[in-house]
């Protein structure tokens, strides 16, 4: 081999091993702790379960954004914030009660609240309920359907008898009132109206309206022209009860608002992206992707040819597999899907696929926009108090990374080897750089052998 050669070689891989190893020393390291700590944060008391509407929402949205602030991320407006008006839940003056009224309207019996009864949480047209027998409309084993004016309410007993599960609200619902309660107290209520006995129920909620916002940043591109890459997450919840009781929200989804924020620590140091990269923190997910959706019909006329990936619950159990989520008219031959399940695979990361309008990507999805949603389909414990920080598994989260890393830094970086192939370069650049070291070294020993 030619001195020249083997000089030439020795300062190109010198100089890229000491250009990839700089890139690597100064590309911030993705963290699940700082991922953990960021969820147990934003699952804290503090919050009291982020119920949109409420101030507590408003202070995550505060956070989140000084969260992008830290991270150097670029308001996407104005400011971070797209508001917008939601109806919601809005506690009011009173105590809630479910009573049993003799024919002389004398109360005969009491339940308790959050042991006998609770409300459901899907609509609120209606905080006010008195019937007797002839005012119910349908009965079933697990039910009774009152007719209430031109309103419609319903009390039902869960198949599990737990009063823990607290269901997303619904503006739109057809029913008025919805009372959660356990079947031995169905039971009893039945028998009380066979003796034409009457129940008055009344739950402190109302429905109101209120201007709320998404927290939305991102990194500029070098190509403007470019369709953005869009990495979003949920961050409202469902609040608390009236006995107080606070509806945490970790899996769901402060998993989901903290990976992302993660993402942007690490995504903003490894240099200036082809493209806009948009990081969305979507609010009322839980109203029925209103956030999502508001920003959806917004933007629209710049997404066209963009990816979205948006996170909801990360961080479940270790032995359930990564689902990649797509719209109910996805399947796994749809490119996107299709492009991370090739990432699993190569990856050896169990995976599953649930194709449901579901969560933030369906609004995208509604405009053609290809999206996905990553997500641990860990419903075990989500819309209940249970769903605490202490179940999050950090291997989840990893396993999360691996793969949604690859996807977004191929959509965002392709004409960045450097990016896309850091490690590869870096090992190899090294290898070479050692291996002419090893041989200019020999060579001086073998000269000094023969002199």
């Amino acid at each position: 081999m030619s001195k020249k050669l083997i000089t030439l070689f020795f300062a190109i891989s010198l100089l890229l091993f000491g250009f990839s190893l700089q890139r690597f020393i100064l590309t911030y390291k993705f963290s699940t702790t700082e991922v953990v700590k960021n969820i147990n944060y934003l699952s804290s008391d503090v919050f009291k379960g982020r119920l949109a509407g409420t101030l507590n929402n408003e202070a995550a949205s505060v956070y989140i954004k000084s969260q992008f602030e830290k991270a150097d991320i670029k308001p996407l407006f104005k400011t971070y914030y797209e508001n917008f008006n939601v109806t919601y839940p809005e506690k009011i003056e009173g105590s809630p009660h479910l009573s049993v009224l003799d024919k002389n309207g004398i109360i005969i019996k009491n339940f308790e609240y959050n042991k006998d009864f609770k409300e459901d949480t899907l609509s609120f047209k209606q905080n006010h309920l008195s019937f007797s027998k002839v005012s119910s409309t349908a009965v079933g084993n697990d039910f009774l359907k009152i007719k209430s004016g031109n309103n419609i309410c319903v009390l039902y007993a869960p198949a599990d008898n737990k009063l823990s599960f607290r269901s997303s609200f619904d503006e739109s619902s057809k029913l008025a009132l919805i009372v959660v309660v356990k079947k031995d107290v169905l039971k009893t209520i039945k028998e009380y109206l066979e003796k034409d006995d009457s129940i008055d129920c009344f739950i402190p909620y109302k429905e109101s309206n209120a201007n709320i916002h998404n927290v939305v940043g991102y990194i500029k591109g070098r190509d403007q022209t470019l369709p953005p890459v869009i990495i979003s997450a949920h961050f409202d919840h469902m609040g608390n009860d009236l006995s107080g009781n606070i509806y945490s929200g970790a899996l769901d989804n402060a998993s989901g608002t903290s990976f992302i924020i993660e993402m942007a620590k690490y995504i903003n140091s490894l240099g200036t992206p082809d493209r806009n990269i948009i990081f969305a923190g979507f609010n009322a997910e839980e109203f029925g992707f209103k956030g999502s959706s508001t920003f959806a019909k917004d933007y629209s006329p710049k997404l066209k040819g963009s990816k979205v990936f948006n996170f909801d619950m990360i961080g479940g159990r270790s032995s359930i597999p990564l689902s990649i989520m797509g719209s109910k008219n996805d399947n796994k031959n749809t490119p996107l899907v299709k492009e991370i399940s090739n990432i699993c695979t190569s990856s050896d990361i169990s995976y599953s696929y649930i194709f449901q309008n579901s969560s933030d990507h369906t609004p995208f999805r509604n405009l053609g926009i290809d999206a996905v949603t990553f997500c641990d389909d860990d419903t075990s414990r989500i819309h209940t108090t249970s769903d605490k920080s202490a179940f999050i598994d950090k291997t989840s989260i990893q396993k999360c990374y691996t793969v949604a890393s690859k996807e977004i830094l191929t959509s965002a970086f392709t004409k960045n080897p450097l990016v896309l192939y850091d490690k590869l370069i870096l090992i190899f650049s090294g290898i070479g750089t050692g291996v002419c070291i090893i041989y200019i070294i020999s060579l001086k020993f073998t000269k000094k052998k023969l002199n």
